[in-house]
């Protein structure tokens, strides 16, 4: 390699054109079998959705370690040393990489099989459900280390300027996805467990599968970041982890926050768990968005800085971050109009679509600040600048914790939506206002 990186003094536009298709293609494709596993389960009732729903925010979890939080900070690692032409730190940053990957998706794996259940119990007070939740977990979670390294190698290519390859390894786990679980989720007359079986082993073969092909992706002559054992450093490791734990400090609280909504929404019953769990599903649409371009903006910025060019650096990020605002804030005020164009797609209960379409008319107007915030959270990995980020997670925590303790089935639903309206503007005003006066002022 011993070259600086090709983005940089490369036009801008054209470059990030390039990197952000790819990039938020190979991040769409990525989410959507948790799209399309709500699809898949609407025809076996509210109970299997309510059962998902549970569970699901650790499944975000265990994306937003790999992907973002420590997938992010390999990027960023990935791209610095690339800027700086040094072959030999990106070797070692690979080779970091895949210990986390393990270490990490085996972690997970033991903690939901052990504490699970006692999540499931605290966000609803059905046996029905929760026994399902926790049946469907100990099926999907022994493939969560196989996830993680599809992530956590995504990022490594990513990272090294190339967005199209994680493309492909989405694509190919979204088609094994489909043949999964069109083969194996029943459509009629099965029971909770028999349609939560057949989606958690979709879902793991997919996971599977896409490892396979990251890590031939990884190992092909083609690839610039070579993996070298002899080039791996502990102290580089302790820096890794110590970016992605503070990363990932974010990624616990946004997992809590959504487990909060969560139990306040249990409150008014199953049909609002559900449609709740329905509205919130259509962040997997705009994190991709905001993830594909951001995770281009971090190899470009990422090169800038680890060629010493710290002031252009963070003006690429503002611009890149800028770009998200404008086109998630215009996606969540038409859906925010048209909300059933969403819910009624993924929700066949008419109780479950209306509080679905309720919930997103109020919630989609504020997905530009969560938009702004998260955009500078990925920016920030590049750059190593993360307390505002966090600050702006705990912020948005905060204020939405604060409706365990006074909502309740009397209190009116629009006023616990607006509560979590607000909770996201506040975060995106946090995160920016902070890094602009701060870390990234010039």
């Amino acid at each position: 390699m011993n070259n600086p990186s090709p983005l940089i003094g490369a036009p801008l536009a054209p470059t990030m054109f390039k990197l952000a298709v790819p990039g938020v293609i190979g991040a769409v494709l990525t989410t959507m079998p948790g799209l399309l596993e709500a699809t898949f389960l609407k025809e076996s009732g509210t109970g299997a959705l309510a059962a998902v729903a549970l569970v699901y925010p650790l499944v975000i979890l265990s994306g937003m370690f790999s992907a973002g939080a420590f997938g992010g900070a390999i990027s960023g690692f990935i791209a610095r040393a690339i800027g700086a032409g040094n072959d030999d730190e990106a070797s070692a940053v690979l080779v970091c990489a895949v210990i986390i990957s393990l270490a990490g998706g085996f972690l997970m794996w033991i903690l939901v099989v052990l504490l699970g259940p006692f999540l499931y119990q605290y966000a609803s007070d059905s046996p029905t459900i929760t026994n399902a939740a926790h049946y469907y977990a100990t099926l999907l979670f022994p493939a969560i280390p196989a996830y993680w390294l599809v992530n956590m190698l995504s990022s490594v290519l990513r990272g090294s300027g190339d967005m199209i390859r994680p493309a492909i390894v989405a694509a190919i786990l979204l088609a094994t996805y489909i043949l999964c679980a069109s083969l194996l989720i029943p459509t009629q007359g099965a029971t909770i467990n028999e349609a939560l079986k057949g989606a958690a082993i979709a879902m793991a073969s997919a996971y599977l599968l896409a490892s396979a092909l990251v890590t031939y992706f990884i190992a092909h002559k083609s690839q610039p970041v070579r993996f070298r054992i002899a080039a791996f450093r502990p102290a580089l490791l302790t820096k890794i982890l110590r970016q992605g734990t503070l990363a990932a400090s974010q990624s616990v609280m946004t997992i809590v926050y959504a487990l909060v909504t969560t139990i306040i929404f249990s409150r008014f019953g199953t049909d609002w768990l559900a449609g709740f769990g329905l509205a919130v599903r259509l962040e997997l649409i705009m994190v991709p968005v905001i993830f594909g371009i951001g995770a281009s903006m971090i190899a470009i910025v990422g090169a800038y800085a680890g060629a010493g060019m710290r002031e252009e650096a963070i003006s690429i990020a503002w611009r890149g971050i800028a770009v998200n605002v404008v086109l998630i804030g215009a996606l969540g005020a038409l859906l925010s109009i048209f909300p059933a164009s969403w819910c009624g797609l993924v929700g066949s209960d008419p109780a479950v679509i209306n509080s679905c379409s309720q919930a997103l008319a109020v919630i989609a107007p504020t997905y530009a600040f969560f938009a702004l915030g998260l955009s500078c959270y990925l920016l920030s990995q590049a750059l190593n600048t993360l307390a505002f980020p966090v600050l702006g997670a705990l912020a948005r925590l905060i204020i939405v914790a604060t409706g365990l303790y006074w909502v309740g089935s009397e209190t009116s639903v629009d006023t616990t939506l607006y509560l979590v309206a607000i909770a996201a503007i506040v975060y995106g005003i946090v995160v920016a206002v902070g890094l602009r006066l701060g870390p990234w002022r010039s």
